[in-house]
């Protein structure tokens, strides 16, 4: 009788959507290559017992294309100029910064220059940087006159330059190249950035998220507008001392990636703990110091640090910007790059 009317309350239970709900210990995670590497997330799962099912992207476009598309993610890794238009589509969950401890090692001066979402409601600051010019040393001669946007139109690397497929990249070095900002809302400047990089296309091979890492460090181009980070993952150590990079003395586009939850998510609670184990100092440490990235977001984790940068922020051109929000006139620059793309 005793063993019956157990069995009759759990059915009631489960009826009512009252029984104890088992634990996820999934996560998924949508981020850019060479983001984090594999030690950190085999770490992540060692000591919580959560796997990972880890997808990467070439760019925000990409991204986010894919996220309207219906692709479904637990944690995203948007650009700050994405994070407004992604609030816009009730994309993203309203976060519990309680549950997230390690969030106090931010570096404090960066909440008063927080335009895309002020309070942290909906992003977590994640990593600073820049793309640059990657060039091979032994092919290319590059001195203060010459670190300039004017590489791109130099006819002695012709069909040796690849640039990453990124219309606000792309637009952004053709914008500071002309004196304007890279996150102009002028349809005249747009157009001037676009007339300039139609002229570089010359030299130009592709414009590419993945074959620009392989073709240079084959040598098969030369010169390349990307993130020298991902670029330097792909080389042998051997070459390494081979390759220089700078940054354009015009100015150029700098990056500020956040971590965000999707309103979607299947697994909140998972997401807020591997939010908060990535910005252990430590591990953050670990992260920065595998891709040689400049880091400087969370102070506490520059003393563990094992390995130098590959360059700091702060040795970035002062003209350099960080790519912004732009709202509607984002399809000023949809509209520029298709153009260019199909130019001759």
């Amino acid at each position: 009788m005793k063993k019956s009317l157990f069995v009759l309350i759990t059915l009631l239970l489960i009826l009512s959507g009252c029984a104890p709900k088992s634990i996820s210990k999934d996560l998924s995670v949508f981020n850019w290559q060479d983001y984090i590497p594999e030690s950190v997330l085999t770490d992540f799962q060692a000591q919580t017992g959560i796997k990972v099912v880890y997808d990467t992207y070439g760019s925000n476009e990409d991204m986010y294309a894919k996220l309207l598309g219906g692709a479904n993610y637990d944690v995203v890794f948007p650009s700050t100029d994405f994070v407004p238009r992604m609030i816009q589509k009730d994309m993203l969950l309203k976060l519990d910064t309680t549950k997230i401890p390690e969030l106090a090692n931010l570096e404090p001066g960066l909440a008063s220059k927080n335009t895309w979402d002020p309070k942290d409601d909906f992003s977590i600051p994640y990593n600073i940087g820049s793309s640059a010019i990657v060039y091979w040393k032994d092919k290319v001669t590059v001195d203060d006159a010459s670190s300039s946007w004017s590489i791109l139109d130099n006819t002695a690397y012709a069909n040796r330059i690849m640039l990453m497929d990124d219309p606000r990249e792309i637009l952004g070095a053709g914008l500071k190249f002309n004196g304007f900002s890279a996150n102009s809302t002028s349809a005249d400047e747009i157009t001037k950035a676009k007339t300039t990089v139609i002229g570089w296309k010359k030299n130009i091979v592709k414009f590419d998220n993945d074959l620009i890492k392989s073709a240079f460090a084959k040598k098969e181009i030369w010169v390349a507008l990307n993130y020298p980070e991902n670029q330097f993952a792909e080389l042998e150590e051997a070459d390494k001392a081979n390759v220089g990079i700078f940054f354009p003395k015009e100015g150029g586009v700098m990056f500020l990636d956040v971590m965000a939850v999707l309103k979607s998510a299947k697994n909140v609670d998972n997401a807020y703990t591997f939010i908060n184990f990535i910005l252990k100092p430590e591990n953050l440490a670990k992260i920065y110091d595998e891709y040689g990235y400049s880091g400087g977001l969370y102070p506490k984790t520059m003393s563990l640090r094992k390995a130098a940068p590959r360059y700091d922020v702060a040795s970035l051109s002062k003209k350099s910007e960080v790519r912004g929000d732009v709202g509607e006139n984002l399809k000023l620059y949809d509209a520029a790059y298709d153009e260019i793309k199909v130019s001759k």
